[in-house]
């Protein structure tokens, strides 16, 4: 009897803790399959709840916010032509599975509006678009101190890369999508098993932390040389953006851009596994209001300055947001020869330049016309050629169309002058 009741205690507690350690280490199975299964239900549900889905962490807005003054009738009439045809910004719901779009010119609001369910203070996701505020957050760590410079090796940071295939690789090179890592090498032929087994081990199941994964990979071309689009790359500047400012990264985007930018909206950063220890995923998952998204344009556009502050290196947009690089050019990095690569930015070859993320979520910015576009989307595809050509030929359009005050403001100027 005294061995058989060992037994069934050995057993029950052999039993509390298995269960501690599941709950403790792996998701619950319905919080698994739910996440897993958001992945294949509806895209526009996913992309405006995907904050619901998964566990965050609050990019918390100042107490009083600032809603971006308006200019209202700016763009009454507004055409572009797109393969012989005259569209209207109306028609970009329809043409191109657009859920919202906001642009902002000189600093005003000149259109918002809103499809397929959404709303003004819907969260969408931003997925790769987060990699441009993953890639600021370090410019602002430079600003305040925190990291000396972006040629330093990443391995003064961040010890544990020494002995992998980062270890070599300055914080500029990876800012470039050019540590030499071979990752996800046939993405524009649509493969993408890296980051789908990245993804789903960190975020999805939340099994590893994403850091340690990121980290895995191997080398497959010297540092600087080449261009490798890489989702895991943007994790380990994340991971350097907590380790050189000793917080989490919703945490200081919230302190450093969020709230003295006074945003309309607190954001919601999904991280690799709930609770204190869990990280931010540095390259997709990021939801915020489209308001929000457009007045961090704005603030990139004015050079990283608001309301006066510097709070970016005063040469950090220019140098971000550049394609100086043989290997970076357009024509090299991107099945569209119009598109070069930066630092965690997408180039245009005219100096105008976006944050992407995948099935169409953008954030344009054309610092010489003053407009920044914003727009959430649920493309059929991660990215979709024409459409990108079709949104290129409005933004060009755009530039033409709010010039024209301008230049008429200026002709009656002259006229007026003339002997």
């Amino acid at each position: 009897m005294k061995s058989l009741l060992v037994a069934i205690i050995a057993l029950v507690l052999g039993a509390l803790i298995g269960v501690f350690t599941y709950t403790r280490f792996v998701p619950p199975p319905f919080d698994v399959m739910a996440r897993a299964a958001a992945f294949e239900g509806d895209s526009d549900y996913f992309f405006q709840n995907a904050s619901e889905i998964y566990p965050t962490r609050t990019v918390a807005k100042a107490a009083a916010t600032e809603p971006l003054p308006r200019d209202e009738g700016a763009l009454d009439g507004f055409t572009y032509e797109y393969e012989g045809t005259t569209r209207t910004l109306a028609d970009l719901y329809e043409d191109m599975e657009t859920s919202g779009l906001v642009i902002v010119h000189d600093g005003n609001i000149v259109h918002e509006s809103y499809g397929r369910g959404a709303s003004a203070g819907t969260k969408f996701t931003t997925w790769s678009l987060v990699k441009s505020i993953t890639s600021t957050l370090v410019g602002v760590a430079v600003a305040d101190g925190k990291i000396d410079s972006v040629d330093d090796q990443l391995v003064k940071y961040l010890p544990e890369v020494e002995g992998t295939a980062y270890d070599g690789v300055t914080i500029k090179q990876a800012l470039q999508m050019s540590s030499g890592i071979k990752y996800d090498p046939n993405l524009w032929d649509g493969v993408m098993d890296d980051t789908i087994e990245f993804m789903t081990e960190s975020v999805v199941m939340g099994k590893s932390p994403a850091f340690d994964l990121a980290i895995e990979y191997k080398r497959d071309n010297e540092p600087g040389t080449k261009f490798n689009y890489n989702t895991a790359e943007s994790q380990v500047l994340l991971e350097l953006i907590r380790r050189a400012t000793g917080m989490d990264a919703a945490d200081y985007l919230s302190e450093m851009i969020w709230q003295p930018l006074g945003m309309e909206f607190d954001g919601a950063w999904i991280i690799d596994n709930a609770g204190q220890d869990g990280a931010e995923i540095g390259g997709a998952f990021y939801n915020s209001a489209l308001r929000d998204w457009a007045r961090f344009g704005l603030f990139i556009e004015q050079g990283g300055a608001w309301n006066g502050e510097q709070i970016l290196p005063e040469d950090w947009v220019d140098r971000a947001t550049v394609s100086d690089e043989a290997h970076l050019k357009p024509g090299v990095v991107h099945p569209n020869p119009n598109r070069g690569y930066a630092w965690h930015w997408w180039t245009y070859a005219d100096g105008t330049f976006t944050a992407s993320g995948a099935n169409g979520q953008t954030l344009y910015v054309d610092r010489e016309n003053d407009i920044v576009v914003a727009r959430s989307s649920a493309w059929p595809e991660g990215y979709v050629r024409a459409y990108d050509d079709q949104s290129y030929a409005m933004y060009k359009a755009l530039a033409d169309w709010l010039d024209q005050p301008a230049v008429a403001v200026e002709s009656e100027v002259n006229a007026s002058e003339a002997p």
